[in-house]
């Protein structure tokens, strides 16, 4: 009897223990299951509520969708919001020339044949960018004409500029329709005056006039340049961004001769590019190609060349392979050797843009820098469908936010990851699955000890 009840207790602990695993399947552990790595996100020490790192070779070695096969998990086990972008390179306060049309708000023909024509820039331009306006161009598509034009500030007082506006296309090629002022002006409304505007001219047809002498005498018409537009040269300045690339380590993994046809095996470790340099030991060369991805569809052909000769002080280099952004396992290079010999001592590099996440890190005073269990970027799931995130129009929508550039840690194995080849498809339900054999394992467990029990109890009576 005493041994039958110590195997009871047994059953009863195991219950228990059946029960708390079920009931302790964490909800990070539920969301991460289908993602065999993960990766530390370090925060700064003082970090802002955007946040972002830059996507690294190990994430896209291991993962087939970016950023579908990602998933950013807060401190309490949370889904973060975020989104993948191009990093840029800001250069600030770059001053850069551009040509905007302007508003014509006034024509007025004055006694002497002059005209006045009053302009004014967009005045979302003008608020913007502390634009200085140097110059400006009168569109016309008329030919043969010579006018002198003076341009004045808003009020028509002060003078500004004076130039000519001319065409002598029918002569000799010689053109002018812009007026370059002395000094660049903060001034957003002009007046031009236009001497002579409507001229009267000889024209090329004659007329006879009835009277006693029949006299013959040359037609007169009125010409006037039609004006199509007035556009004005506005010095901006400008936040230009530049789009940072990398280099990608490169992996040459056959090099093959077939026929006369040099064909290279190779790969960047599934990272994105957009252009593969071609290089050799060999002075000069120049061989036709063709570049294919790992399904064997064709990105590019054409030809690479090199001619590097001091003899001739000349150097000819087009060795770049330029293709559409794209990510393939492995690529293949095929080149035409012809009657010359394979080229010496093949290099490639691989190169593309670099992108980088922004998510949201709203609890970081439990993700600094201070080595307190954090946010961290699982991925590695082939297929996963990305959730909706919200908030994205946060994250994209801020041309310039403050945000905290993070670093990664190094690759570490999601513990959670179900090793034993469950299908990625079913693996995000894998803690819900969890929890049911658990359960039900130890709802088997709980009848089993009733059964017992009551067995125990009658062979008592």
């Amino acid at each position: 009897m005493k041994t039958v009840r110590n195997h009871l207790k047994l059953l009863s602990a195991a219950s228990c223990l059946l029960l708390a695993a079920a009931a302790g399947f964490s909800g990070e552990e539920e969301k991460t299951a289908a993602f065999p790595f993960y990766k530390d996100i370090i925060l700064p020490e003082h970090p802002k509520d955007i946040s972002t790192f830059t996507i690294d070779a190990d994430i896209y070695r291991e993962t087939e969708t970016v950023p579908n096969d990602m998933r950013i998990i807060g401190p309490d086990g949370e889904n973060c919001p975020f989104i993948l972008s191009e990093q840029k390179q800001v250069a600030r306060d770059n001053t850069v020339e551009s040509s905007y049309s302007a508003s014509v708000t006034g024509f007025e023909t004055l006694p002497d044949g002059s005209v006045r024509i009053s302009v004014s820039m967009n005045s979302a331009i003008a608020d913007s960018s502390d634009p200085r306006v140097v110059g400006l161009k009168i569109q016309t598509r008329a030919k043969d004409f010579d006018k002198k034009v003076k341009v004045y500030d808003g009020s028509g007082e002060t003078l500004i500029a004076e130039g000519a506006f001319l065409d002598y296309s029918s002569r000799v090629n010689l053109r002018n329709d812009s007026v370059r002022f002395p000094a660049p002006v903060r001034e957003f409304s002009f007046v031009i005056v236009m001497d002579n505007y409507t001229e009267i001219k000889d024209s090329p047809l004659f007329r006879v006039v009835e009277g006693d002498n029949n006299i013959v005498e040359q037609e007169k018409f009125r010409e006037s340049p039609k004006i199509d537009g007035i556009s004005l040269y506005v010095l901006r300045k400008q936040t230009v961004r530049n789009t940072v690339r990398t280099q990608w380590p490169v992996e040459i993994l056959s090099k093959t001769k077939r026929g006369k046809t040099t064909v290279v095996t190779f790969s960047n470790g599934f990272a994105p590019l957009d252009s593969i340099t071609v290089d050799s030991s060999d002075v000069f060369f120049s061989r036709p190609y063709r570049l294919y991805d790992a399904s064997g569809k064709l990105l590019a052909s054409g030809t690479v060349r090199k001619l590097d000769s001091a003899s001739f002080r000349m150097s000819v280099s087009d060795r770049a392979i330029t293709i559409s952004e794209n990510r393939s396992k492995t690529w293949t290079l095929e080149l035409d050797d012809g009657e010359y010999d394979e080229l010496k001592d093949i290099a490639l590099q691989p190169s593309g843009r670099v992108y980088q996440v922004c998510f949201l890190a709203l609890k970081s005073d439990t993700a600094g820098g201070s080595g307190q269990p954090g946010y961290r970027i699982y991925y590695g799931g082939s297929g996963q469908p990305m959730p909706s995130p919200d908030f994205t129009d946060v994250l994209r929508n801020q041309e310039e936010p403050v945000v905290s550039d993070c670093t990664l840690s190094e690759q570490k194995e999601n513990p959670h990851w179900d090793s034993s080849g469950t299908p990625f498809a079913y693996a995000q339900n894998w803690g819900v699955v969890y929890k049911i054999v658990m359960a039900a394992a130890a709802l088997a467990v709980f009848l089993v000890l009733l059964f017992s029990v009551k067995k125990i109890d009658k062979i008592g009576d």
